[in-house]
């Protein structure tokens, strides 16, 4: 009995520690001031920084603002040498990406006044190299040999996450539905008899979804397991089983369109770059190629068997048909044209006075990149050529994160903060990743939280959804805490806003981190996305309560504990959430 009393008492003193604001916050709350915020914005978000795509002139020029702006407030930059990795500051895997150091080193040059704020990295583009991709059928027998190549986008479309040059040429293996464990012990990694089929080194061939597909009395269709329909998940277990690659083909037994047709949208999909940073690849990975059927077909040719019936007799026996397919070779030389993008993440940071807590660290971040004139990450490709000022995403979050390093510039906390404006989100948070994963400013063990301004410029002028808290309840306590003097309406992510921002590399370190949100609209990458749409007096509440969270964290002893909610925990803030949304509507 004792011993559960202690420990309510501990919750109860940890509770009461982080719903009380520490002294002294009302010094740097008061130089937060909304005319600060929209004199930010509207240098971001003018038309003639053209978006702020990462890697842009009119980006560098947006970054050399906000560096200016740090140098003004007092932070201190960024500058080498950079901390040595550790063994505490492996990152985990994202899926499914190996993370190694980077291959670049910064410039040996004279740091300005404003350089010496950038982390300077390298985004790699990468595309597809249409001329030099091919798909052949190679047919060997005796002294007899032939090849049949296919025209890409016509006959086939190449998904392959590496994006890396490859050549490989290996026997085949028909494997049915591509199905590990279905129902009834179905398994396509077995042939006719029951003997397991060794896909190892080989490449493999399915067709796109499952046994009596169109027979609603069929045990597939009663459990409704979505792994049959999913091509991806099929594809890990062959890479699990050693295949090279992977050639999937529509259902000849369903009624379905053309090959250019039906993937339509593939095509468009895959023609697009492909945007990573040096060093930080996926885990293994292999080529996935989307055939047309006559592809499937030309390689069972030969075989003495049909495509059509082997499926129809797998639909009316189910029993699995998977063989190796004898005197055919599939070669696959994937191209790829590179490129290497510099850009610069913008550092800062102002230490902490007390002496043993200024060696722990705030990250206060947001992201100033935005997509340009819409070549990319535009909702309408229509809109392709037009200015996307991206007022909302992101110089609201932009011109938060540098009104916030004023106000701490004019206080000092006891630990430090780090303010960094990310670039490269828009082409998957790359920016973030960088810092986290490759090269931190200061260790990541000793990163305390992390908080993100991402939109918050939009909607309600009382409501802000909270990203993140499905990993930190603590944060969830401080923020509730801190609101009693903002007032707020705080909603709760549905899981979308997670890992959705520059908050997710983070929070994959088990750093606690919140993501200020202030909602999605119709103008999201899109040219409206303008600052006369702005809702500043939102902004200014968001970038208060930012301040009075990050004011408690770092004037607060105890350190906001990093810990994954249970399902029920995240049922109930969601359906919190969903309430106060729906009572609003009323």
């Amino acid at each position: 009995m004792k011993k559960i009393t202690a420990v309510l008492v501990l919750l109860i003193v940890k509770f009461s520690v982080f719903a009380q604001i520490p002294a002294g916050y009302d010094d740097g709350l008061k130089y937060i001031d909304k005319d600060d915020i929209s004199k930010y914005i509207s240098v971001l978000a003018d038309d003639t920084m053209k978006g702020r795509p990462a890697g842009s002139l009119e980006n560098y020029v947006a970054c050399k603002f906000i560096a200016e702006k740090f140098s003004q407030f007092g932070l201190k930059p960024f500058i080498e040498p950079r901390v040595t990795k550790t063994k505490t500051n492996e990152p985990p895997d994202e899926e499914g990406e190996d993370v190694k150091p980077p291959l670049f080193q910064q410039p040996k040059e004279e740091a300005t006044p404003f350089d010496k704020y950038f982390q300077k990295f390298f985004i790699l583009e990468s595309k597809l190299d249409y001329s030099n991709t091919r798909l052949g059928i190679k047919t060997k027998s005796n002294n007899y040999s032939k090849e049949i190549t296919y025209s890409l986008k016509k006959d086939y479309l190449v998904d392959y996450k590496d994006m890396q040059n490859l050549h490989l040429e290996a026997e085949s293996v028909f494997l049915g539905y591509g199905i590990e464990k279905g129902e009834g012990g179905y398994s396509d990694y077995t042939d006719e008899n029951g003997k397991e089929i060794d896909v190892k080194d080989k490449i493999v061939i399915f067709i796109e979804g499952y046994p009596q597909e169109t027979d609603t009395a069929s045990i597939f269709n009663k459990v409704k397991n979505n792994q049959y329909k999913s091509t991806k998940k099929k594809v890990e277990y062959a890479i699990m089983k050693g295949a090279l690659a992977v050639l999937v083909a529509a259902n000849p037994l369903k009624n379905t369109p053309p090959f250019p047709v039906l993937y339509e949208g593939y095509a468009k999909a895959f023609e697009k770059s492909d945007f990573t940073i040096p060093g930080l690849r996926k885990k293994k990975s292999i080529p996935l190629v989307y055939i047309d059927l006559k592809i499937a077909e030309d390689v069972l040719s030969g075989s003495g068997k049909s495509l059509v019936k082997v499926l129809e007799g797998i639909d009316k026996n189910l029993k699995p048909a998977s063989f190796i397919v004898n005197e055919k070779m599939i070669s696959v030389n994937l191209a790829f044209e590179n490129n290497l993008i510099p850009t610069q993440n913008v550092v800062g940071y102002i230490e902490g006075n007390d002496p043993k807590l200024k060696d722990e660290y705030i990250v206060i971040g947001g992201h100033m990149d935005h997509v340009g004139l819409g070549y990319f990450g535009a909702m309408d490709r229509k809109n392709a050529g037009f200015v996307h000022n991206g007022a909302d995403d992101n110089a609201s979050g932009t011109a938060g994160v540098i009104e916030l390093a004023e106000a701490f510039s004019k206080v000092k906390p006891r630990r430090s903060i780090i303010f960094i404006a990310f670039n490269g989100e828009e082409h998957g948070m790359l920016g973030s990743r960088y810092y986290a994963y490759q090269n931190p400013f200061r260790e990541m063990r000793k990163t305390v939280t992390m908080l993100n301004l991402d939109m918050i410029g939009r909607n309600d002028t009382k409501q802000v959804w909270l990203g993140g808290i499905f990993y930190g309840d603590d944060m969830k306590k401080v923020i509730e805490g801190v609101n009693t003097e903002v007032g707020m309406e705080l909603l709760y992510n549905v899981g979308l806003l997670t890992f959705g921002s520059d908050q997710g590399p983070f929070i994959r370190m088990k750093i606690p981190s919140v993501f200020f949100f202030a909602g999605m609209h119709d103008e999201y990458h899109t040219p409206a996305d303008d600052i006369e749409l702005i809702n500043f007096d939102k902004a200014y509440n968001i970038v208060k309560l930012a301040y009075l969270t990050a004011w408690s964290v770092a004037n607060t002893e105890t350190k906001p504990a990093y810990r994954e909610l249970n399902m029920d925990e995240k049922i109930k803030l969601v359906n919190e959430s969903l309430a106060k949304q729906k009572k609003n509507k009323k």
